[in-house]
């Protein structure tokens, strides 16, 4: 028997309600005709029951603690005094607050991902968040440098972690005031068990029904990813001659960050725009993305002022899953690349470019095979990993459990359950729509003024290279020298 709680008063409802619940993103539950246990019909003609948004709810499955949740939206409430005064609730899980709760506002410096991840949960602790079963892949789970939280919800911080280092995060509740934050790479993920398909394990479980979906809607094996800002990795040399009279000089390339400026041999000091805005006094001033700096004096005509400097120029990587091409070529005798593009405006590196790159070719660079379950046990977890024994190859292998419905009727000592669970081998749990405001929405990136992100990065510019005690040698080519890579173009026919 299911017991409803809204502000620590019980509730009733329609008899008939369901529990959808969703790995990473909120859970939802839509209660009809709600009104408080203790009312009689008298009760309900004479008062109206209003629970106010954000309200603690409780539903206790058996006496035990089986969901908690946040009532988001009142509606359909009846006011004529005629009728009883019933309304409807909209029920979310905890983790909305991940999203709508509060913006971040400082720079993730020179941690690893693990200890990022422990950064934000520790910087909204006092919502209830505290680190839940954290897995990175250690090759993963790497310096990111510097990375700006400025107006990001902790949801957004979250998704590009999760990006970053392959993984996917979701939520689950430890009581009703804690919600453990989940980081899992499928492979290090522990399994659950086998999912069979015999008579005996159908019979057991009480399932009525598995089907499967098979999807190419979001499938690519070639992922392109740019950004409009990032911060190269070659200094760039530059040297000016002074007029005599100007103080304001001009740089080939957009600053990143000026390693040092001398002026007739002799280094001066330096500071960005907003340090002298801050009263810093320096030799030498110039703005983040901007071209020019200015000088606090002037130098006289003939002066040799050099500039060496981190570029901020664009980035650009792609990704490939070269045996899915291969496969698909076969299969039609035609090109078998299928490509996805997308701008990031959150990401400031070639590398973490790359690794985005790798995580959309990792979680969607398989055909998406879904399976949907009935039963009338609730035998499966949320969350978990499970192995499928199909008697279809296709279909074999491991699969996520993503989301949970539950399906309550009951009257009076009368009891109905019906789950039905979605499982998918991509291990991919994000809707393209879903209630959170994706960072890949945003229009503004996250390089500020006087922020710095030093990483390898895709250079789209040319230079002058020049070789000391250089030698070369010719080797012959026996048949040709197509580059075994994926530029899709041999370097000699």
């Amino acid at each position: 028997m299911f017991k409803i709680y809204i502000d620590e008063v019980e509730v009733k409802c329609d008899s008939q309600f369901d529990i959808e619940e969703e790995f990473m993103n909120p859970s939802s539950i839509i209660l009809t005709n709600v009104y408080p246990a203790s009312w009689s019909i008298d009760d309900l003609l004479s008062n109206y029951y209003f629970p106010e948004d954000y309200s603690k709810c409780k539903i206790y499955k058996d006496d035990e603690l089986y969901f908690v949740g946040i009532v988001k939206n009142s509606a359909d409430m009846e006011l004529n005094p005629l009728k009883p005064h019933y309304c409807s609730v909209q029920i979310l899980d905890p983790s909305t607050l991940l999203s709508e709760g509060t913006t971040l506002d400082y720079v993730i410096a020179n941690k690893t991902v693990t200890e990022a991840i422990n950064q934000v949960i520790s910087s909204i602790s006092d919502y209830g968040f505290v680190a839940g079963n954290i897995q990175i892949p250690e090759q993963y789970d790497t310096l990111i440098g510097a990375y700006s939280t400025l107006d990001k919800a902790p949801f957004d911080v979250f998704q590009y972690l999760s990006l970053i280092s392959l993984t996917r995060w979701g939520t689950h509740m430890i009581d009703e005031d804690t919600t453990a934050i989940d980081f899992f790479s499928p492979e290090l993920l522990e399994s659950q068990g086998t999912i069979e398909l015999t008579k005996d394990y159908c019979s057991q479980n009480k399932i009525e029904s598995i089907i499967y979906d098979y999807s190419t809607d979001d499938y690519r094996n070639r992922q392109i990813i740019t950004s409009d800002e990032v911060y190269g990795n070659i200094e760039q040399s530059q040297t000016i001659i002074a007029d005599g009279y100007s103080t304001s000089y001009t740089a080939e390339q957009k600053i990143g960050r000026i390693n040092y400026i001398t002026v007739n041999g002799s280094e001066k000091t330096v500071a960005t725009s907003d340090e002298k805005d801050l009263g810093v006094t320096a030799d030498f001033y110039y703005k983040v993305a901007d071209s020019s700096f200015d000088s606090a004096d002037t130098y006289s005509a003939g002066s040799e002022i050099e500039i060496k400097y981190i570029p901020i120029i664009q980035g650009r990587e792609i990704s490939y899953n070269s045996s899915e091409t291969t496969r698909i070529k076969n299969n039609l005798n035609r090109n078998g690349t299928i490509s996805r593009y997308e701008n990031r405006t959150d990401v400031t590196s070639s590398k973490e470019l790359q690794l985005v790159g790798q995580s959309y070719i990792k979680f969607n660079g398989i055909a998406k095979i879904t399976l949907t379950i009935k039963s009338r046990t609730d035998f499966l977890k949320l969350g978990g990993k499970y192995y499928f024994d199909a008697p279809i190859d296709e279909l074999d292998g491991d699969y996520l459990v993503k989301s949970k419905k539950t399906s309550v009727t009951q009257s009076g000592d009368y009891n109905w359950f019906i789950y039905e669970y979605e499982l998918t081998n991509s291990f991919d749990l994000e809707n393209e729509i879903n209630y959170f405001d994706n960072q890949r929405s945003k229009a503004n990136g996250n390089i500020s003024q006087g922020e710095y992100v030093a990483r390898n990065i895709d250079i789209e510019n040319t230079a002058n290279i020049v070789f000391s005690n250089l030698q070369i040698i010719e080797l012959e080519i026996t048949d040709d020298n197509t580059l075994e890579a994926g530029l899709e173009m041999p370097l000699v026919n």
